[in-house]
């Protein structure tokens, strides 16, 4: 949903400046982006969305609105529109916190939202990508395990709560299979998400 936001104000190609939340604490997995460095819309989606850089996220939003605030209404208004009504975002990044939540059902309306959106399959389906963000280049790899085995996204996911996740997007056979894994036992390879799936 952060990146459908970001690309309802943004095109590929655009820069944009660089910008933290005051007092922002880098947590969870992180590139340590700078601040106030120009970086491209589409190396912060790579960022965010092959990475899974919670810190592209707070950039995307502050990209978008004044504050976290008003992007994390922009977010819970798409959700609405999408008709998942038993979503509540709370951060743009997607760590636990006290109402935030969403179902799986939830997760396939959005899911069939950006299967739609091309140019994010398109860099979902990158096994790596270069940037050099943090001052020199640096090669990010695919959080996505199954790419390999057919898969062309969608996006993986870990937390306490929620476990392993994966929404999978597999197009082989001349079909698009979809697949949302969620509470998967967190092993210690971080690979039973994608044997579940």
């Amino acid at each position: 949903m952060t990146a459908l936001v970001l690309l309802d104000y943004y095109n590929f190609n655009d820069y944009i400046i660089t910008k933290y939340p005051e007092n922002y604490e880098y947590q969870g997995k992180v590139a340590y982006i700078p601040e106030n460095t120009e970086i491209s819309v589409q190396n912060l989606l790579e960022l965010l969305l092959i990475y899974s850089a919670n810190d592209a996220a707070y950039i995307s939003a502050l990209a978008v609105s004044d504050n976290v605030d008003n992007f994390l209404l922009l977010m819970n208004t798409k959700a609405k529109s999408y008709g998942m009504n038993k979503t509540n975002f709370m951060n743009p990044d997607g760590i636990d916190e006290e109402n935030h939540y969403t179902t799986l059902n939830d997760l396939l309306k959005l899911s069939l939202k950006i299967i739609d959106r091309k140019e994010i399959i398109s860099i979902v389906s990158k096994t790596n990508f270069v940037s050099n963000i943090s001052g020199s280049e640096k090669i990010y790899n695919t959080t996505n395990l199954l790419l390999k085995d057919g898969y062309t996204g969608i996006k993986t996911g870990w937390t306490d709560k929620a476990g392993l996740t994966f929404i999978g997007l597999n197009q082989n056979n001349k079909r698009e299979i979809l697949t949302i894994v969620n509470k998967s036992k967190v092993d210690e390879k971080r690979y039973s998400h994608f044997s579940d799936t």
